[in-house]
């Protein structure tokens, strides 16, 4: 069951770090850079590759084991159909017979637990701790991933404000640059004015002059 949890923590990991792949800002662009995919990818397969080692270990303790029993079981058994002597026929018979049913009682129920000596318990205690050690490790990389994410999303969002503060900010001034050159249009031209109507008026003057001078 430990491990088939774990399976579905790495599955559920790609595919998250797929949605985040996959994900745009308005501009087009990528909201996660390739290189922090591309290392959380590296770190998701590294678990993954992990994760098969402990399963096979603990496949080859029950082999092992299984094989070490088979092979402790078998000499008492060619003990058992070693015939007896003559003289010892009758008098062998009852230990026989005592002997198969020791044996018999001996034998553990399959659908019982397994008894695992304790070199084979440590091993996959051992195994066990390791997987939930990965677990807790993919658990903290799944909260990485998710807070990359709302981080790259609020970063977005601040930089989106900050455009449209700027642009408003522009709008504006060109706005008050826009009166202040029609302002400065207008005194300029009133200046102007102002400049040629004295000059009409001196050349008046000049005339007036010249028509009561002397002959």
């Amino acid at each position: 069951m430990l491990v088939w949890s774990t399976s579905q923590y790495v599955a559920t990991l790609r595919e998250q770090l797929e949605q985040l792949a996959e994900e745009r800002t308005p501009e087009g662009l990528p909201r996660i850079a390739k290189v922090t995919i591309n290392d959380y990818s590296e770190k998701i397969e590294a678990i993954a590759a992990k994760l098969v080692a402990p399963s096979q270990d603990i496949e080859e303790s029950h082999e092992s084991f299984a094989a070490s029993s088979s092979q402790g079981s078998s000499p008492k058994g060619v003990e058992n159909h070693i015939p007896p002597s003559p003289g010892l026929r009758r008098r062998a018979m009852p230990s026989s017979h005592s002997d198969e049913r020791t044996r018999k009682d001996t034998v553990e129920d399959p659908s019982g637990p397994v008894r695992l000596d304790a070199t084979t318990q440590a091993h996959i205690e051992k195994h066990r701790n390791l997987q939930e050690d990965l677990t807790d490790e993919m658990v903290g990389l799944a909260r990485q991933l998710k807070e990359s994410s709302l981080l790259m999303n609020q970063s977005i969002e601040n930089t989106e404000k900050i455009l449209d503060s700027t642009e408003r900010a522009v709008e504006h001034s060109l706005a008050s640059t826009g009166r202040v050159n029609v302002r400065a249009a207008f005194i300029k031209l009133g200046v102007n004015d102002f400049v040629s109507s004295m000059k009409q008026s001196s050349d008046v003057m000049g005339k007036t002059d010249r028509s009561f001078g002397p002959p």
